[in-house]
């Protein structure tokens, strides 16, 4: 998830935790390492809303697409 990350001090310019360019007061990561410091310094951490749907989980059925058991076969309970 991209974040908005606003310094606490206002208009910064430059390189903040972690290397993050900050610009007029504002950065945006993907990084949680970053992200959480910087949650936890005093910046305001602000998600975005520009991350793609997760389109894969709404047509694809979770699991195996047969009908099959996945339990033993009948053969391996017969003894010859």
């Amino acid at each position: 998830m991209t974040v908005r990350i606003t310094a606490p001090v206002s208009g910064f310019t430059g390189e903040g935790p972690g290397g993050l360019p900050f610009v007029d007061g504002a950065a945006t990561t993907s990084d949680p390492a970053i992200t959480g410091y910087c949650q936890g310094a005093g910046y305001t951490v602000e998600p975005l809303n520009d991350d793609p749907p997760d389109d894969k989980s709404a047509t694809e059925p979770d699991g195996p697409s047969d009908t099959k058991s996945t339990g033993r076969s009948a053969a391996r309970g017969k003894r010859g």
